[in-house]
């Protein structure tokens, strides 16, 4: 039996609406990203899928009500306008709770580790020229700085990128936090069990 659609409005009974697998995959993925995912092909990748799809996609749920796309500044070199892409936190839950909690999302391997600190996280690096930080010479050195801040978006790249045995050099520092050295023993325990 096919299930009733509202075709003035693409939903189900009861208010849900009917969306593509790509768009319950993008819901998905900004779920896990509470700070948001921007340019639109960093939400593809998350969302394991094709940077093409992805932008009709993210519009339609813009005018669903599920997610926003709003232009914000963003640090990086320079400071700039990019469109960041959030879940609309209480929409979503409160319409979609099934996408949310069952959507499986395609295992992403790290990106490898660049030659150099990427210029998104010179903010941190404020008194010198970042360029001049060579990974993976300098990774420890990179990895405590960023473990140490504030910059909870900056985190992520640190614990999946930077090498695990930095990663273990952090964690035995007193001065770093106990929520950052909970997160470097979830990392390096998710790091060594992944078959990347």
């Amino acid at each position: 039996m096919r299930e009733q659609v509202d075709t003035a409005n693409g939903s189900r009974p009861g208010g849900a609406p009917a969306l593509s697998e790509p768009e319950k995959r993008i819901l998905a993925a900004l779920s896990r990203r509470p700070l948001g995912l921007y340019p639109a092909a960093s939400v593809a990748v998350a969302a394991g899928l094709d940077r093409d799809e992805t932008l009709p996609c993210l519009e339609r749920l813009v005018e669903l009500g599920l997610i926003t796309g709003d232009p914000e500044m963003v640090l990086a070199r320079p400071v700039r306008r990019e469109v960041v892409w959030r879940l609309d936190v209480a929409a979503a839950w409160s319409r979609v709770p099934d996408v949310l909690r069952f959507t499986e999302l395609p295992e992403v391997p790290p990106a490898p580790m660049p030659d150099c600190l990427p210029e998104r996280f010179a903010h941190l690096f404020w008194w010198g020229d970042t360029s001049l930080y060579k990974l993976p010479r300098h990774a420890d050195f990179v990895a405590e700085r960023i473990l140490a801040s504030s910059d909870v978006s900056s985190w992520g790249w640190a614990l999946s990128t930077l090498p695990c045995d930095s990663l273990e050099f952090v964690e035995g520092h007193p001065h770093i936090p106990d929520d950052r050295r909970q997160l470097v023993r979830t990392a390096l325990a998710k790091r060594r069990a992944s078959p990347f």
